[in-house]
């Protein structure tokens, strides 16, 4: 064995399961290195500020060259029972609400957090035994804070105020980084109520990290789900649990700005944004409430914009996301381009940005004008204890029990032209200027779940969709010729011809907005055949379960 080439050892390693990679690891130096690769063992690290000095040690050693993911951990000062001995007159009179003082505390430690970890990525590029290497992959956990549930009330857990970088602009340039993934620090999945809780962070982090990544190709993110509330009964449960949306607002429109000003690499070619995860609460809503209007003072929503925008440059673009028209094309009308884009997946909430919803429900329900409610000052977390806090923390507190007050008013699946029709025209518009574009979609996540509402008593679900009456998607697909078909449900995979796929129940657009849709790859195929399906055979004419988008989503959009 000893005799055999290390590329034939490593060969051999590949094909072997962890538990036998285990047992060759002690038994010479050639499968011991075989072992290593194959484990995956050294693969990722997971790097805080309290494990600088070791990981500095580790990318120093030979076991650095399997190195590929680094999960960077932050944190901080947790809201323990020395904390409150140490001011507790400050937390009797304000048990509720972080001050002003405690926000810039805040930032300034996860600044000082960031700026830890760029200077140490800054060091191991000085590390020889790292030449070569392709680069990593980063991900950039958002800080937790643990709150003792002794000594502190709910509203300390539940925030509003995001979490900023100061200064990012010092921040010393990387090039070891080929992967960049700002995720929410812990997983809210099935709880309302995140152990440790986690800040919500700033939009604008998502460009103030990237900008300095130099040799960036990727950029991905998995937050924002916890901008919404599921349906309850208790009025102070939804009071404990909102996001104030004064701070969401302006998260939205301070990314528009800095957007402005800050440039990301120009290598930069896949961006996989989810600013709708985890999906669980938005699913859930009370589609009854009116919406606020996050555009306003603005016309247009100046995040969508700000992300079309970012697309310019890349070859592929998933998004899940709340958006407008103007995600596809401007509002002065100048003519956008994007040269090099070739996939693209477009999941829209069914509310837009400025509160009006994309669509509506079969049975009338009376929820007053589709538009949203303005934000003013009445819209930001107090900043100190207020009688609403102290009626709140009576009825909800750490014990309360969620689950059992649910409110099931879940029944948009039927679109409202005059909003979506607009949103519609302007993809098209912008998806016949993609010369490079293989296939596309563009569907909305729908639930369908009216349990709660006397206007869908002894309403027959099957009339939205003959599969399952919760998680639908209303959406539309497009291929190019000679590319796998978007399901093998109908359409012919690698055809000679455009396919287009339309899951839309028993809506039809205009003649117009049609003939817009059928311009996408034509210039470019040169040819007028498009293949229009109508609908999944199985299901016809309901709806189709939104797994069908997302196993394509999953499949296409692996970097």
């Amino acid at each position: 064995m000893d005799k055999l080439p290390q590329e034939l050892i490593d060969r051999i390693g590949s094909y072997l399961e962890i538990n036998d990679l285990k047992k060759i690891l002690l038994l010479n130096t050639k499968l011991q290195r075989a072992a290593e690769r194959y484990s995956e063992a050294f693969s990722t690290y997971t790097l805080t500020e309290d494990n600088v000095g070791d990981f500095l040690d580790f990318c120093g050693g030979r076991l650095a060259q399997h190195l590929r993911n680094i999960k960077f951990r932050t944190s901080l000062p947790a809201l323990d029972t020395d904390v409150f001995k140490n001011n507790m007159k400050a937390f009797e009179e304000n048990p509720c609400r972080d001050t002003v003082d405690e926000l810039r505390e805040m930032d300034e430690q996860f600044t000082r957090q960031v700026n830890l970890l760029f200077t140490t990525l800054h060091s191991i590029e000085q590390i020889r035994s790292l030449d070569g290497h392709r680069g990593f992959e980063l991900e950039i956990y958002t800080p937790t804070r643990a709150v003792d549930e002794t000594k502190f009330c709910l509203h300390r857990a539940i925030t509003s105020w995001r979490i900023h970088i100061i200064a990012p602009e010092s921040l010393p340039r990387i090039e070891c980084i080929r992967s960049l993934c700002i995720q929410d620090g812990t997983r809210l999945e099935y709880v309302d109520i995140a152990n440790p809780p986690f800040r919500k962070s700033d939009l604008r982090i998502l460009l103030d990290l990237a900008a300095p990544l130099s040799n960036l190709q990727v950029l991905n993110c998995n937050i924002g789900g916890d901008e919404f509330v599921k349906g309850l009964d208790v009025e102070e449960a939804r009071y404990s649990l909102q996001d104030w949306p004064g701070p969401r607002r302006d998260s939205r429109h301070d990314f528009a700005k800095a957007i402005q000003s800050v440039q990301l690499p120009t290598s930069l070619m896949h961006m996989d944004l989810d600013f709708i995860y985890p999906i669980g609460a938005a699913d859930w809503i009370d589609q009854r409430l009116q919406m606020p209007n996050l555009v306003k003072p603005a016309i247009h929503d100046p995040f969508s914009s700000s992300l079309r925008i970012l697309s310019y440059q890349l070859r592929t673009m998933k998004l899940r996301v709340v958006a407008d028209e103007s995600l596809f094309w401007p509002a002065d009308e100048s003519t956008p381009s994007w040269p090099n884009l070739e996939s693209l997946s477009v999941m829209f909430h069914p509310v837009s940005p400025s509160g009006a919803w994309y669509f509506e429900g079969s049975c009338d329900v009376d929820t007053g004008p589709n538009e949203g409610f303005e934000i003013g000052d009445l819209s930001y977390p107090p900043l100190e204890y207020t009688d609403e806090d102290g009626n709140a923390d009576y009825e909800v507190d750490w014990d309360f029990n969620f689950d059992s007050h649910p409110v099931y008013a879940q029944y948009r699946v039927k679109p409202v032209n005059k909003t979506l029709e607009p949103f519609l025209t302007a993809f098209t518009k912008a998806a016949a200027l993609m010369p490079s574009l293989k296939e596309a979609a563009l569907w909305s996540p729908l639930m369908f779940y009216p349990k709660d509402m006397k206007e869908y008593e002894g309403f027959d679900y099957k009339e939205v969709s003959q599969v399952v009456e919760g998680e639908l998607a209303w959406g539309i697909a497009y291929t190019k010729p000679r590319t796998q078909c978007f399901t093998d449900a109908i359409g012919e995979d690698f055809a000679a011809f455009r396919q287009m796929w339309w899951y839309v129940g028993d809506w039809r657009p205009d003649p117009e907005l049609l003939d817009l849709f059928r311009l996408i790859g034509r210039e470019e195929q040169d040819d007028e055949q498009i293949s229009m399906y109508w609908g999944d055979p199985f299901n016809s004419p309901g709806l189709v379960e939104r797994g069908m988008f997302e196993d394509w989503e999953s499949w296409r959009f692996h970097h």
